[in-house]
This record gives C-alpha cells, sequence and structure tokens, in this order.
C-alpha cells in the first residue's frame, strides 16, 4: 500500500505535468493569435501596395485620355481583385483560427484537470488534519473509548466492492487492512462517510450512500441497529439504522446538520480608540458539536456491536499479533489467521496462530465442550497421534470463553486421495477406541496439514463421550445431518413430523458411517451434484427426506457402498465400548484448563482385535471405490 509520502510525491509530479501541459497550449494559443495579427499585417501592406499601384494607373489612363469605359473596367477589375484578397485573407485568418477551438477546448481541459488535482490535494490534506484530530481524540481519551479508528478511504473491504471512508473497531483488535480482504466487516463497531466541503449533506445521493453501507453491515453482523456519520468537514450529521427481525424492515433515523466550526468576529482597533479598523474573521471549534461527537464515540452504548461475542476488554492478543485472513467458518464460530507483529521479539510466541471466535448468541458451553474432548483426545494419545489427527488448543482464556486459539493454519480440501480417506478412517478409528462421538462430521470439519501432509478433523463443538450410564440412552439432537446415518435420517425426519422427541441414542459407529458417506461424496461428482442440490432447499424436512432417500438408493446400486456399511455393522458395540465418563454439553467443567494432568480417563485397551481388524478391512475395501 503506497504511504503518504509516495502520495504526495505522485501528486507533486502530475501538478507539475498538468502545468507544464498548460503552458504549452497557453503558448501554442498565442502562436495562433500571432499568427492571424501577422496575416492581418500582411494583408494590410499588400492591400496599401495594390492600392497605390491602382491609383497611380488610373491617374495615368486620365492623362492620356483613355476613353472612359476602358477606366472604368480598370476601377471594377481592381474592385473585383480587392474582394478576392479580402475573402483569401479571410478564409486564411478562419482557417487559423479553427486551430484555435481544439486548442482553447485542450487548456480547458487541462485547466480542468489541473483543477481537480488542486482539489483533490485540498481534500487530501484536509482529510490528513481530520484524521490527526480523530486519533488524537481518541488517544487522549484512552481510558474513555474502546473504540480504534481505520482510515478506509481506499479500502473496497465491504462485499469487496464499498470503502467507507472511516472506520472504527474495538482497539483491543489489531487488523491489517487489505483492499482484496473483507474479513474487516466482521469487526465494524460504527462508520462514517467525509465529503468535500463544497458539497452539501442534505443531497439525496450521499445519504443513500451511508444508509446502504450501514444497512450492509447489520446484514453481514445480524445485528439490530448501527450508528454512522456523514461529514463534509464543516457540518456533520448522525444517522441510525434498526433492522426489524420479525418483519425483516430496516428504519431509517438523521440527525440534522451541526456546525463543526464557526467563525467569530473579532474587532480591531488602532492605537487610537476613537478609530475603529475592520472585523477580522477567526475559526473557531463549535463546542457543543464536538461534544456530541466525543459523545458518540466514547460511550459504549451507543456501540450495539453485535457481529462478534467479543467485549473492548477482551485479551485478544492485539498487543502481539495482527489478525491478517479470515479463515473457514465452523458452527457459531469465525477463525481468522493471526500473524506475528513486527515488533513482537518474543521468542516463545509463534510466527502465526489461528484464532476461532465465537457469534454473538452462540454458545460457549459449545467451545467448553471442545476443550474437554480435546483434552481426552490429547491424554489417550497413542504414538502421539494426536497432534497428526487433530488441531491443537494451545491457549484456553481465563477471562472468557468467547475464543479459542489454535497452533497453526489448516487448509481446505475439495477432495480426496486414496491415501487421505484412509487416513480419515484411521481418525476415526482413533476416537472410536477414545470412545469419542464427534456428531458433526463433514467436509468442511477434515483439513490439510501441509506440513505433515495428513489431514486432520476439526471442530468437537458436539462431540460426546460414551460410557456405561448412557448406553442405550438418548441425548440431545445437534450438529448437521447430511452424511450422517440412514437410521439417524429416519429417526429426525419423524422429530420433524413431531412422532418422536427430539432425542437420539448415538451409535459408536455413528461417526464412521459419516466418513464413508463424505469419501463417497468427494469421489464421485454424481453424488455431489446431489448434495449440493440437497442443501440449498430451504425446507428442513425436504432437507432430510431426500438425503435419506440419496443414501438408500446408493446403498442399492452400489455393492462396495453396501458391503461397507456391513463391514461396520459388524462393530464391536457391546459393554466395552462404554467405559468412560459421558461428556455431555451439559456436563462441562469450567475449572479445567486444556493442560492439566488431573484424573485421566479410563485406561482403553487399544488391542481390541476384533474391531481394529475391522478397520483394516474397512480400509481394504474403500479402495475399491477408488477403482471405480
Amino acid at each position: 500500500m503506497a504511504t503518504n509520502d509516495d502520495y504526495e510525491e505522485n501528486l507533486q509530479i502530475l501538478v507539475k505535468k498538468q502545468l507544464e501541459e498548460q503552458e504549452k497550449m497557453e503558448q501554442k494559443l498565442q502562436q495562433l493569435r500571432d499568427e492571424i495579427e501577422k496575416i492581418k499585417r500582411e494583408a494590410e501592406e499588400i492591400e496599401l501596395t495594390k492600392e497605390s499601384k491602382y491609383q497611380n494607373k488610373i491617374e495615368k489612363m486620365k492623362s492620356e485620355v483613355w476613353d472612359i469605359n476602358q477606366i472604368q473596367v480598370a476601377i471594377d477589375k481592381h474592385k473585383i481583385n480587392k474582394r478576392i484578397r479580402e475573402l483569401a485573407v479571410l478564409m486564411k485568418i478562419e482557417k487559423t483560427k479553427e486551430q484555435i477551438g481544439p486548442v482553447k477546448q485542450q487548456l480547458l481541459e487541462t485547466e480542468k484537470r489541473f483543477n481537480e488535482i488542486k482539489l483533490r490535494e485540498i481534500n487530501e490534506k484536509i482529510r490528513e488534519e481530520f484524521d490527526h484530530l480523530i486519533f488524537n481524540l481518541l488517544n487522549t481519551s484512552n481510558n474513555n473509548t474502546s473504540l480504534k479508528y481505520l482510515n478506509t478511504s481506499s479500502s473496497y473491504y465491504l462485499e469487496d466492492k464499498f470503502n467507507p471512508d472511516c472506520t472504527f473497531i474495538y482497539k483491543n483488535i489489531n487488523i491489517k487492512i487489505n483492499k482484496e480482504d473483507s474479513f474487516l466487516q466482521d469487526f465494524i463497531v460504527c462508520i462514517g462517510n467525509l465529503k468535500s466541503p463544497n458539497i452539501s449533506l442534505s443531497e439525496d445521493s450521499i445519504i443513500e450512500e451511508i444508509l446502504h453501507y450501514l444497512k450492509i453491515i447489520l446484514t453481514i453482523q445480524h445485528r439490530e441497529i448501527i450508528h454512522g456519520f456523514l461529514s463534509n468537514y464543516t457540518h456533520i450529521k448522525f444517522f441510525r439504522v434498526h433492522k426489524d427481525d420479525y418483519s425483516n424492515s430496516y428504519e431509517y433515523f438523521q440527525s440534522q446538520e451541526f456546525e463543526m466550526f464557526n467563525y467569530l468576529s473579532e474587532t480591531l482597533s488602532s492605537i487610537d480608540t476613537s478609530v475603529i479598523t475592520e472585523n477580522k474573521r477567526k475559526l473557531g471549534v463549535n463546542k457543543d458539536t464536538w461534544k456530541m461527537f466525543i459523545k458518540f464515540l466514547m460511550v459504549f452504548g451507543y456501540y450495539d456491536y453485535e457481529g462478534l461475542e467479543i467485549e473492548p476488554n477482551d485479551d485478544l492478543l492485539g498487543d502481539r499479533y495482527m489478525l491478517t485472513k479470515k479463515l473457514v467458518n465452523g458452527y457459531n464460530t469465525m477463525s481468522y489467521l493471526l500473524e506475528k507483529n513486527q515488533d513482537n521479539h518474543s521468542t516463545e510466541d509463534s510466527s502465526h496462530y489461528v484464532m476461532k471466535i465465537l457469534e454473538t448468541n452462540g454458545d460457549s458451553e459449545l467451545l467448553l465442550n471442545e476443550v474437554k474432548i480435546t483434552k481426552i483426545l490429547k491424554r489417550f494419545n497413542n504414538s502421539n497421534k494426536f497432534h497428526l489427527f487433530f488441531q491443537n488448543i494451545i491457549d484456553r482464556p481465563s477471562s472468557s470463553i468467547n475464543h479459542l486459539l489454535y497452533e497453526k493454519e489448516l487448509q481446505c480440501i475439495e477432495s480426496l486421495s486414496l491415501i487421505q480417506a484412509k487416513q480419515f478412517i484411521d481418525i476415526i478409528h482413533y476416537l472410536y477406541d477414545c470412545r469419542i462421538i464427534h456428531r458433526g462430521v463433514t467436509p468442511k470439519n477434515l483439513m490439510l496439514d501441509r506440513d505433515t501432509n495428513h489431514i486432520k478433523l476439526i471442530d468437537f463443538s458436539f462431540a460426546i463421550q460414551c460410557n456405561m450410564a448412557n448406553k442405550g440412552g438418548s441425548i440431545y439432537i445437534l450438529g448437521p445431518f447430511t452424511y450422517t446415518s440412514q437410521s439417524f435420517l429416519n429417526a429426525y425426519l419423524k422429530v420433524l413430523t413431531g412422532n418422536r422427541y427430539n432425542d437420539y441414542c448415538y451409535e459408536p459407529t455413528f461417526d464412521l458411517i459419516s466418513a464413508l458417506n463424505i469419501i463417497m461424496t468427494m469421489n464421485n461428482v454424481d453424488i455431489k451434484q446431489s448434495i449440493d442440490s440437497i442443501d440449498i432447499l430451504e425446507d428442513e424436512k425436504e432437507r432430510i427426506s431426500q438425503s435419506l432417500q440419496l443414501w438408500k438408493d446408493i446403498q442399492r446400486t452400489n455393492k462396495h457402498y453396501s458391503n461397507l456399511l456391513n463391514l461396520i455393522n459388524k462393530l464391536d458395540i457391546g459393554d466395552s465400548f462404554y467405559k468412560s465418563d459421558e461428556l455431555s454439553v451439559s456436563d462441562i467443567s469450567k475449572d479445567e484448563s486444556i493442560e492439566s494432568d488431573q484424573s485421566s480417563i479410563s485406561n482403553v485397551s487399544k488391542n481390541q482385535s476384533d474391531p481394529s481388524a475391522i478397520f483394516d478391512v474397512i480400509k481394504d475395501e474403500i479402495e475399491k471405490l477408488f477403482d471405480i
């Protein structure tokens, strides 16, 4: 991004170029005018000579007593020739004048461009002073405001095509502003637009523009109220937009125009007090307006920010890291890449982290559940498979549970190779041995770790741990449904039709069937297209019904898929599966750290020959899906 010094230098070069071009046009215009004067002078000199010769000739003809008719012919001929010469001069002048027109037009255009450049320069100077004023205002009142000011006049971050001039975010957030990245819109608290001093704040077009921006932010952040302002540096006007979720309508409010600066008349007098001199105009600050603007920026109640479940006092590592990119969203969460600040020289801090932040109205218990499940998976660690299979939560915030921190960025995958499909089954096998049911196995939660070239399963928000206490029992249904088993889809269809309660007894093989369905989808274009067409359906009952029918049809027509389902059904689901304490969303300890070494889960045998053998056979059978 160009610096202010670069901009100033380029602007000065442009001004110099325009002045040189304007000077050339004026010189050319003067040359054409001089050419016309020269034509006139030469024509006058020629005419004087011709007239003198003509008079001498007529006098000679009279003295020689020429016939009167012959003299008249000479007179008429002279008049005709004179008119021809005058016409020739006029045509030459007009031809030269024709060249003046385009030059004049070029000169006018050059002057117009020059004026535009100067106006831009003036506006930039005013904008620069305005920025300094806001920065100083917020810095001076640092303890009384939660906002940070960003000049975003050249950053088209709003829906990748709009650029509010002023953007305010919480000051505990450090964001790298890129023109091509739109994730800044997730953190907007309020915005403002700035116009030239010669533009009226009553113009419909600029009012519609700021209201349109505010409406977009409400939609993106799923919030009800947002504030903004419009200023031309001399006056300011405030706006408020309220969205009614029930009627999906918007209410717009705007204040009157408030004068930001005023002129004070100062009467000056000479030493002789009896002689009154002129009045001098002196620029002053309109204190009432600026008090109102300061209140707008300082009072937390005006913010109404609901984009993410964050507070101004949360430690989002803004003093050490900068948010540089938005990653894949989870259930009621958004994830961002953190990049170490250039002035952060701590050797203990990694160069990058990933932060997952809870959306407003999201359930913090789901994040706590992920912390708990991750801890269990890590304790069970078999040959360090945990770090190969799953994301490591490196920090659980002490002040709140509205965000989690992970050690590295993972990559989305669009398809699965045979090796990756087998890795996927190994991950599910690990969960099976840990007595953990993920309940949210989807393609979006399957990521690639480029450092190990191994896929990882992420987001354990809905995960549960099974034991004897919940064997044969049912728990509340949560999580995505498209890739789940036929028995689950059939049960949930009954829930939607009111024929059963919203609960389900999750089988130990629940995730394995979801994994198989995902492998089928990511390896088959026709199934992928069918899933895509189902996902866009608005009616949930219709989505579930079509998903159920899809997997029934695939089982009926694809023998390899049918054989794999039969293998999965052979897995041991007896008492040996249920050995450790259940972990449900409603049974989460808020006091345990992710790194805690408190009582571990019950010892689980890693040598269950029958299940392990079946998992090995499943991996072998999956090869047949890739041979088709």
